[in-house]
């Protein structure tokens, strides 16, 4: 049934656009296929085939031996229909693995909270996988098709023959100057992901760092600001990243948005055009504090100065990797993503 399924409603995948599926699904599928982890992928696309081929099947399990109603082998399934689909239609799009589910992520038997994976983007990940699935095991007919067809549409825009840039290329040491880190967001004003991977380098365990995708409009955004900061303690910062001019409105809109959403905070992390902006700083933090809100500004040059000050070779690395990661959560088209393969990843010769 499963390989008759994906048959069928593959042909539809060129024109889904996904745009009736909720935000959080919608933004999760692609988030998962456009990350830099093949075994989440493979995990995603078998849950929501056996989603729209047998609806008594629990999307979310992947041993036959879970102990939950609907369990199923999600290897095999995986082994016998996706594997070789994705070599004869989709080119190697979902990481051209034999035995996606060899590793011990996928030898789990359900897809929660008790995989054991990294800190950061992986457990931001695995927290989406889980979201996305729990809302299909919950959906009716029509959204596990147009959820399933979606995720195809995102995987034939990918490579072929591609896994993603940090499986297949170490961070080489001759990218790990300060100039490459600079020269990077300078030029091509990708501030988010440098701002967001300070935060992750400086906050403790167990604060989220959430970037904003670059896809997602901000009428739609669940999001406060281009960065949440979200503490354990149940407190939330907003970060908004300005890469180009900005004015005393732009601050004030951000501010309002804030105090909307009960956040009582809001860094405004500048960028080097941004830098050449006239605006009341002082005026408008006082302006703020009066309405109980804590607005300050920092620049990116600044957070990356500090990041690299501190940092030995192997913070600078995993520095680097913070920055990719943050690129595929916020949906960094490919050839930003290439900029970083050359900047970061190709050894000076």
């Amino acid at each position: 049934m499963a390989q008759l399924r994906i048959q069928q409603l593959f042909g539809s995948a060129l024109t889904e656009t996904g745009e009736s599926l909720p935000p959080a699904m919608r933004d999760g599928i692609s988030r998962i296929i456009n990350g830099p982890h093949k075994t989440f992928r493979y995990m995603l696309v078998t849950g929501l085939l056996v989603a729209v081929s047998d609806p008594r099947l629990n999307p979310r399990c992947l041993q036959m031996n879970a102990g939950c109603e609907g369990a199923y082998d999600a290897r095999s399934l995986c082994q016998k229909v996706i594997v070789p689909f994705e070599k004869t239609y989709l080119q190697g799009r979902l990481g051209a693995s034999n035995e996606p589910f060899a590793n011990k992520t996928a030898r789990a038997d359900m897809i929660d909270g008790r995989i054991h994976v990294r800190k950061g983007l992986d457990t931001f990940l695995l927290e989406t996988i889980c979201e996305v699935l729990e809302l299909i095991r919950q959906g009716d007919s029509a959204l596990r098709k147009t959820a399933f067809v979606y995720a195809l549409s995102v995987i034939l825009k990918r490579p072929a023959n591609s896994a993603t840039v940090l499986e297949t290329s170490p961070i080489e040491s001759a990218g790990l100057g300060a100039n490459s880190f600079f020269s990077f967001f300078e030029a091509h004003t990708k501030g988010v992901a440098a701002v967001a991977a300070f935060f992750r380098m400086f906050y403790e365990k167990g604060t989220k760092v959430k970037v904003h995708p670059a896809t997602e409009s901000g009428a739609s955004s669940r999001e406060v600001g281009d960065i949440d900061l979200e503490f354990k303690d149940g407190r939330c910062y907003a970060v908004e990243v300005k890469d180009k001019v900005f004015t005393d409105v732009d601050v004030s809109h951000a501010c309002e948005k804030a105090l909307a959403a009960g956040v009582r905070k809001v860094i405004f992390a500048v960028g080097h055009s941004g830098e050449k902006a006239k605006v009341s700083r002082a005026a408008l933090v006082d302006c703020w504090a009066d309405r109980g809100l804590e607005l300050s500004f920092l620049t990116i040059a600044e957070s990356l100065g500090v990041a690299l000050a501190v940092c030995d070779k192997g913070g600078r690395r995993e520095f680097a990797m913070g920055i990719y990661e943050s690129l595929v959560e916020m949906n960094a088209p490919a050839e930003i993503r290439e900029l970083f393969r050359k900047t970061f990843q190709e050894t000076s010769t």
